[in-house]
């Protein structure tokens, strides 16, 4: 019990040596970075950090000009390019103050014209970002291009938590490498760029992975919406590990924004529009990156409502992926299962290898919008226990099997870490066949075969708590604290 006491000890001594440094809408750069004396920008704060450091923002509007940018190549300039790595137990965190909320505005950002913009780099192993919102990301270059919020090019076991990202021009979270990466509790929407390709809009997901290496595992997106953006709510194209979407809403991708962000009623079409697009290769013969092995993604406890395309969609995917517990209502299909025949084979065929079960289908009496299942080999598929055929005892779906079918519970707004309140859209009714069933998203399911936190991700010992001033404590010290958006005694 001593010596047990003594390493206790050790532990906690080390990880209260974290620096946290603070910056406010009215600091200044040659501050020190105190609470009471705080900086002015997150170039000026990073200076003057460590790995595992925290930096910490007061709320406010926080305007990022040319002059902030901390890295650039021949194609991207990085404005914040975040390259200290953390640890397992002690991560390098930038974030909101808590019951603070800072706004990160991109807009003012020129260059020379020919960079594309990453707003927040992940450029190395164990970051956490958590509770600000990213807009006005800007695209300055004309042509088949893109700009990012969040771009993880580089960094594994980190987490993006509580983060919006909306009323820009750029991807919200794009990722093209790393493993065990967790974006939870995150929103993208409102993002559209009007300038590269004209008024199309594509290339502007909310959410993308597109990871490049077959061992980048481990990578899910939980609890996430997205909304009015130009292209795709959530897309997998080209990706080469397995991902999880769990809990994730996508709903009105491939339109417009609004000026109202939670209008229901107007629309006026974008990109591609799919909720969630789950892989895929491109269709020129010989020319894709597929691997041997073609990824099983996992969609499950998701919705899709009202999508300009495809609600639930493999996209020519050359393997099956696994949908489970999801909803879908007016898009186009509701689950389109097409698959690519082979690499060498650019021809689409009815969808091959897939897994679904208790996922819910609802249409209107129009057929044009809202079908089922499409493009699907029943026979080479696994196919239980949901609502549309060839299920056995298939079911029609009514309004009244909901608890909700109103499309404004969708913008639900969130309490200060981040969560949803209980979310009655498509939320099967007591009583109804779809809860005696247990269909649909608002079931859950006892399979533990799901990716799951990432690797490192904090469990025990609190390296990612933060006390109610904002400030990270990265130990156990007696009190209540905040980890991982959840209230903590520690006694």
């Amino acid at each position: 019990m001593r010596a047990a006491f003594i390493i206790l000890s050790l532990i906690l001594f080390g990880n209260m040596e974290a620096k946290v440094v603070y910056v406010a809408t009215n600091g200044h750069d040659d501050a020190t970075g105190t609470i009471d004396s705080p900086l002015a920008t997150l170039p000026a704060a990073y200076k003057k950090i460590s790995a595992g450091d925290t930096i910490c923002f007061r709320g406010g509007i926080y305007h990022v000009t040319d002059n902030q940018v901390m890295k650039t190549d021949k194609t991207y300039a990085y404005v914040f390019a975040l390259e200290k790595a953390g640890t397992a137990t002690r991560r390098t965190c930038i974030m909101g103050y808590n019951g603070e909320r800072p706004v990160f505005d991109f807009s003012a950002l020129q260059l020379d014209g020919q960079h594309r913009f990453s707003a927040f780099y992940l450029g190395a192993n164990y970051l956490h970002l958590r509770n600000f919102d990213i807009v006005g990301v800007p695209v300055r270059l004309k042509g088949h291009t893109q700009s990012e919020c969040i771009s993880a090019r580089k960094g594994s076991h980190c987490i993006i938590e509580n983060i919006a990202m909306h009323d820009g021009m750029a991807i919200g979270y794009y990722q093209t490498a790393g493993s065990d990466n967790l974006v939870l509790n995150c929103d993208a929407y409102n993002n559209y760029d009007d300038y590269s390709e004209g008024e199309y809009g594509g290339n502007v997901d909310g959410f993308g992975i597109h990871v490049q290496h077959t061992t980048d595992t481990g990578n899910a997106i939980r609890y996430c919406r997205a909304w009015r953006n130009s292209d795709d709510g959530f897309d997998l194209i080209n990706n080469l590990a397995p991902v999880e979407f769990d809990h994730c809403w996508a709903f009105y991708n491939g339109f417009q924004p609004t000026a109202n962000a939670e209008d229901t009623t107007t629309f006026q079409s974008a990109g591609d529009g799919n909720g969630f697009k789950a892989g895929g290769y491109g269709m020129k013969a010989g020319t894709t990156k597929c691997p041997e092995v073609c990824p099983q993604n996992y969609i499950h406890h998701c919705v899709a409502y009202r999508n300009k395309s495809q609600g639930m969609y493999s996209n020519h995917h050359m393997g099956g992926c696994r949908w489970e517990y999801n909803s879908s209502w007016y898009n186009r299909s509701n689950y389109n299962m097409v698959n690519r025949k082979s690499d060498e084979e650019a021809i689409d065929v009815p969808g091959y290898g897939h897994i679904l079960k208790n996922n819910v289908s609802y249409t209107f009496t129009d057929t044009s919008r809202g079908g089922h299942l499409t493009n699907c080999n029943a026979a080479q598929c696994t196919i239980e226990n949901n609502t549309f055929a060839p299920t056995e005892a298939a079911v029609s779906v009514s309004a009244a099997m909901f608890v909700s079918t109103d499309a404004a519970t969708l913008f639900a707004k969130r309490d200060a870490d981040g969560n949803l309140p209980e979310m009655p859209f498509m939320r099967a009714k007591a009583g109804s066949v779809l809860a005696e069933r247990q269909m649909g998203w608002s079931w859950e399911s006892s399979d533990d075969t799901a990716v799951q936190f990432p690797t490192g991700r904090p469990t025990s010992g609190n390296p990612s708590c933060h006390d109610l001033q904002g400030r990270c404590t990265n130990s156990n010290a007696k009190g209540i604290a905040i980890q991982n958006g959840r209230k903590l005694m520690v006694r």
